[in-house]
């Protein structure tokens, strides 16, 4: 669509008629005009001139990521409206000779803006807007609208359902050709027509399944390749095309892709204005999962997440403890299913994150302290009626948590803070001894940490920070979050965690925050702790250096490791050899560092494999 676009403030919203707006002033679409942040309804202008070559030409408006309640004026007239900004807006009209279309957007109102309307993000990642994409498309008059495909698993290997969307502005009397190929690998293909009969005006949708006898899969990261299949449906001389794989996931006594047992490890993204620069940092790491936490990105990512094998928890975009209508719920999570589920690394649901507020007051340490947590766990009340209602409308074999929260919710996926939100770090041996429930599937941990003395950035809170420790600058603050990061996530490894994430990748503004990466990229010392301790195969600490800690060897790849684990601190070290089974964890003794020793390295060597994991003592 062209770019001429200006934006402004509405000042009032009318019923019948386009929104006043106090003046405007040019702004890029699609964007998030900073000068609006903060601002509850924005409307975006656009005057073009009639853009077809011929007569018989549609014109169609196409946006992606209209973000708050949208309604679209054309010319004074209203176009239509939407407010759901992971679901594509598509408008048809009669252009005149010349055009003004206002696209007028309102802050969600519904308590399904997610984590945009949290203070864990600044105002100018959360403006009403289109944030992705704004098209005009001229189609000629009968072409495909829509191309739906669903993989499945059958007795005799997998199929592909499709559904192919014709839409007719005359007659048609022809067929529509499906072809399914493979994506960059060696394999079966097919080529089916389907018959397409519409009268003038119709839209018509048909179906048909395509068969893959021997099917190759697709598998997450360090499980095996990442297969995937292109569906094309052509028709006439317009086309659509949709790339999926398959990899069937479920969660039943540990979590299990194409009836593999995996264990997922990765951390959470909230918004920043680098997601593709995020899914790396990911990917470099070795990390397999990433968590869309409370919010939704657009279908380039979750393409670049199927190439890079990383498999993603998609939440619903619910936070926090707002009551919010469950049939509205339930018809985004459809609407979620359908855009985004033909994606093989999509393979968990989240619906409401932290329905109950997590320890508003920091616990320390000792009896008292733990006697509180274990009256929060006991005596919070939560109704989970409203995230179970919304998860029932996910499809049958998806893989969802209907709650995902702290200890005090019941939580279907925990969010676990010791050292940040309650003791030390080295509580978390207690916590999952007390309540070993809550280290199955845990999709929050971590701390935060600045990277300028006396920030106070959005996303953190600095009385935990300095309370946890001290006001000491960055280099310190720093030092903490790696510390209190890789103990907390060796310990829930060892223990067997099916699924793990840590909070954040990335701090969502400058000055620091929850992130193991800097706002601007810079990595963080937590970031490579945290890839030291998420390795496939690696041996970890069970306690804290120096000293003497017993040291356990996790191997989470789907071989066996027959191999040697050696260690070296100072002047110490020794070497044994060790054998673990895939998807296992095996003890291999007790390790006494110096206490005069600077770094710890634990080695482990097999199959044409070394890993080192650093402890900075």
């Amino acid at each position: 669509m062209p770019s001429q676009w200006e934006g402004g403030t509405v000042v009032t919203a009318r019923d019948t008629e386009p929104p006043v707006v106090d003046e405007w002033a040019p702004v890029s679409v699609p964007g998030r005009p900073a000068r609006f942040a903060g601002e509850d309804a924005v409307a975006y202008r656009l005057q073009f001139s009639d853009p077809r070559a011929a007569r018989d030409q549609r014109t169609l408006l196409d946006f992606r990521g209209v973000y708050g309640r949208a309604r679209f004026w054309l010319d004074g007239e209203l176009l239509g409206e939407h407010d759901t900004y992971f679901d594509p807006a598509r408008f048809e009209f009669e252009p005149g000779p010349e055009n003004e279309l206002i696209v007028e957007c309102h802050r969600p109102t519904d308590g399904f803006g997610g984590v945009y309307e949290t203070d864990m993000v600044p105002g100018e990642l959360a403006v009403p807007g289109v944030w992705w994409g704004a098209h005009l498309r001229l189609r000629p008059p009968a072409f495909v609208t829509d191309l739906v495909v669903n993989p499945r698993l059958t007795d005799d290997g997998a199929v592909i359902d499709t559904a192919v969307c014709v839409d007719a502005a005359e007659p048609v009397d022809e067929s529509v050709t499906l072809t399914l190929r493979p994506e960059g690998f060696r394999g079966g293909g097919t080529m089916e027509r389907v018959q397409v009969d519409a009268d003038a005006g119709e839209r018509v949708t048909v179906t048909r399944t395509l068969e893959l006898h021997d099917p190759s899969y697709w598998w997450p990261q360090g499980y095996g390749d990442q297969h995937r299949y292109t569906v094309r449906a052509k028709f006439r001389d317009h086309e659509r095309t949709r790339t999926t794989g398959i990899c069937p996931v479920r969660y039943e006594g540990g979590l299990w892709a194409n009836g593999q047992r995996v264990q997922a490890r990765g951390v959470n993204l909230l918004p920043s204005d680098s997601p593709r620069a995020d899914l790396a940092a990911a990917a470099e790491a070795g990390f397999n999962l990433v968590r869309v936490h409370a919010h939704v990105l657009p279908q380039w990512f979750y393409d670049a997440a199927d190439e890079a094998g990383l498999l993603v928890w998609q939440d619903l975009p619910l936070t926090g403890p707002a009551a919010v209508d469950p049939a509205r719920g339930q018809a985004l999570a459809r609407t979620l299913t359908g855009e985004y589920d033909h994606h093989p690394s999509v393979a968990m649901f989240g619906v409401h994150d932290d329905p109950v507020e997590s320890f508003p007051e920091r616990l320390g340490t000792g009896r008292l302290a733990r006697l509180r947590f274990r009256r929060r766990v006991s005596g919070t009340t939560f109704d989970r009626a409203t995230a179970d209602a919304i998860a029932s409308a996910f499809p049958d074999d998806a893989t969802v948590f209907p709650v995902c929260g702290p200890p005090g919710c019941s939580p279907d996926a925990a969010h676990l803070y010791p050292g940040w939100d309650y003791g030390d770090a080295d509580t978390v041996d207690w916590l999952l001894a007390k309540y070993p429930e809550f280290g199955r599937v845990v999709t929050e941990f971590g701390a935060g940490s600045l990277t300028e003395r006396g920030a106070r950035p959005v996303g953190l809170d600095r009385e935990r920070h300095d309370a946890v420790v001290g006001d000491d600058g960055a280099g310190a603050s720093q030092a903490t979050q790696a510390r209190i990061v890789k103990r907390v996530a060796e310990a829930l490894r060892i223990d067997g965690a099916d699924v793990l994430a840590a909070f954040c990748l990335r701090d969502v503004a400058s000055g620091g925050g929850m992130g193991v990466v800097a706002h601007d990229g810079t990595p963080k010392p937590a970031y490579d702790a945290l890839a030291d301790s998420f390795q496939p195969v690696v041996a970890l600490c069970d306690g804290t250096p120096p000293g003497s800690v017993d040291v356990t060897v996790v191997n989470d790849t789907p071989d066996q490791l027959d191999g040697t684990f050696s260690w070296t601190a100072g002047e110490a070290g020794e070497s044994v050899p060790v054998v673990v089974a895939p998807g296992a964890r095996e003890p291999v003794g007790t390790v006494s560092v110096p206490a005069d020793a600077d770094t710890l390295e634990l080695v482990v060597d097999g199959e044409g494999r070394r890993t080192v994991n650093r402890y900075s003592l």
